[in-house]
C-alpha cells in the first residue's frame, strides 16, 4: 500500500482544520487546538512539527490526528485576542445548547472564531462516531512568565490517568477557578481533555516541550509505537525541574484583577516559586497584595491584559486522591441530598446552601468528583464531572 494511501494531509493556513494524518479509523482521534491565544504561537510551530514528522515517517497511524487552529485573527496580529478572551466564553452552561451566549449580543471576533472551532470539533466527532475508539482533545498553550511545563486538567478520573504518563506537574479543578475554556466545553460535552502549558511565549524551549508532548501523547494513547529510548528522550525533553515534583496540585487560591493595568506582579516570580503567607506580591491600585497562604505561585500576570493576576497552589495528597478514586464509582452520591442545606437541582447537579452546610463543603464533593462553583454570595452549585 502507497504512504498516500495510508496518510492525508491538510496545509492550508485559511482553514480552521490546519492539519489531517489519517491512519486506521478504528482507533484514537486526537484533536490539538495550537494557537487559542494569538500570542502563543509554540504550539502552532510544534504541531506543524510533528504532523510533517508523522507524514514522513511512512508510518501508519493506529487512529487519527487532527490539528484545530485557534484564534486565527490574533495569530495575524500576535496579540492575546482582539475582542474578548477566547478561552474563556465557553460556558455559561453546561450543555451545547448554552454555548458562547455573549457573542450573539456583540459578535465579537472571538465569537466568530469559536464558532468555527465548534463547527470544525463537531465535524471531527460526526465523522470518526461509531469508528473511533475514543477522542482525546488537547489544548496547547505557553505563559507570560518562566515556567517549566505542567499539565493542566479537568478533574477526571480518565483525564487523571492519562495526565499521570508525563514527568511534569498536573493542577486539578483548574476549571473551577478560570471559567468558559475551551477544554470544559469538551469535558462537558463528554470527551478526555488535556491542557499542556510548554514555558514562557518567547522561550524557543516551549517549541520544543510541546513537540515532545505530543509524541508522547500519541504513544500513550496507542495512536503511534515509541521505543523506550525515544520516550525517555521526549521526558527530558519536557525538561522536568527536579525541584518542582511531579505531583497533582490543586488551587487554594485565586487572585481576581478589575483592571490589568493597575495591576503590577512584582518582579522575578516564576511559576511554582515558593511563597510564604504575607509576603509581598504585588501591587493593585498602589496598595500592596499580600499572600493570603502560603504555596507555589502560579500563572503571575506580567502582561497588561486579563483578569486573573496570580493563582496560589498546593500539592494534593496521594491518599486523597485514592480515596476520591474509591469514592467516585460508589454509591455515596444517592445520599448527598440528605447532607444540611443540600437540595438536587438536576440528575448531576445539587444546590448547596452555605449559610447552613458550612463546614468542608467542597471537600466532600470533590471526593465523590464534583465541580463546585459559587452561584451566589450563599449558594454553591456542584456539578458532576
Amino acid at each position: 500500500m502507497q504512504n498516500s494511501e495510508l496518510q492525508e494531509v491538510i496545509i492550508q493556513d485559511t482553514d480552521r482544520i490546519r492539519w489531517k494524518v489519517t491512519g486506521d479509523e478504528s482507533g484514537p482521534v486526537v484533536v490539538v487546538f495550537a494557537g487559542i491565544h494569538g500570542n502563543e504561537t509554540a504550539g502552532v510551530h510544534a504541531t506543524d512539527a510533528v504532523a510533517s514528522e508523522l507524514l514522513e515517517s511512512g508510518e501508519k497511524l493506529n487512529g487519527t490526528f487532527y490539528v484545530i487552529t485557534g484564534n486565527m485573527r490574533a495569530l495575524e496580529l500576535g496579540v492575546r485576542f482582539v475582542d474578548t478572551d477566547l478561552n474563556r466564553i465557553w460556558e455559561t452552561g453546561f450543555d451545547r445548547s448554552h454555548f458562547s451566549p455573549i457573542g450573539n449580543a456583540n459578535h465579537t471576533v472571538e465569537f466568530k472564531e469559536s464558532l468555527e472551532i465548534k463547527n470544525s470539533v463537531e465535524w471531527v466527532l460526526d465523522k470518526h462516531r461509531g469508528t473511533a475508539s475514543d477522542f482525546i482533545f488537547i489544548d496547547l498553550h505557553t505563559t507570560s512568565s518562566e515556567s517549566c511545563a505542567f499539565i493542566l486538567i479537568n478533574d477526571r478520573l480518565d483525564n487523571r490517568r492519562l495526565a499521570r504518563k508525563f514527568p511534569v506537574p498536573q493542577i486539578l479543578g483548574f476549571e473551577e477557578n478560570i471559567r468558559g475554556t475551551l477544554l470544559s466545553y469538551i469535558n462537558n460535552i463528554g470527551h478526555m481533555s488535556i491542557g499542556f502549558e510548554a514555558g514562557a511565549h518567547t522561550n524557543i524551549d516551549s517549541i520544543t516541550r510541546s513537540q515532545a508532548f505530543l509524541h508522547l501523547a500519541m504513544h500513550w494513547l496507542g495512536v503511534v509505537t515509541l521505543k523506550p529510548e525515544e520516550v525517555k528522550e521526549y521526558e527530558k525533553e519536557m525538561d522536568v525541574h527536579p525541584q518542582v515534583p511531579d505531583s497533582y496540585y490543586e488551587v487554594t487560591y485565586h487572585k481576581m484583577v478589575d483592571d490589568p493595568e493597575k495591576f503590577d506582579m512584582r518582579e522575578g516570580y516564576h511559576n511554582f516559586d515558593q511563597v510564604e503567607k504575607g509576603e509581598f506580591l504585588a501591587y493593585e491600585n498602589g496598595e500592596r497584595i499580600e499572600a493570603p497562604v502560603s504555596g507555589r505561585i502560579f500563572m503571575p500576570l506580567y502582561q497588561k491584559i486579563g483578569n486573573d493576576g496570580f493563582l496560589i497552589i498546593n500539592e494534593v495528597a496521594p491518599l486523597w486522591l485514592k480515596l476520591s478514586a474509591l469514592m467516585r464509582t460508589s454509591f455515596f452520591h444517592k445520599f448527598l441530598h440528605w447532607l444540611p442545606g443540600v437540595t438536587k437541582d438536576s440528575p448531576n447537579a445539587y444546590l448547596v446552601d452555605m449559610r447552613v452546610a458550612r463546614f468542608l463543603v467542597k471537600d466532600i464533593f470533590h471526593l465523590l468528583g464534583y465541580r463546585v462553583i459559587e452561584k451566589d454570595e450563599n449558594t454553591l452549585i456542584c456539578y458532576k464531572r
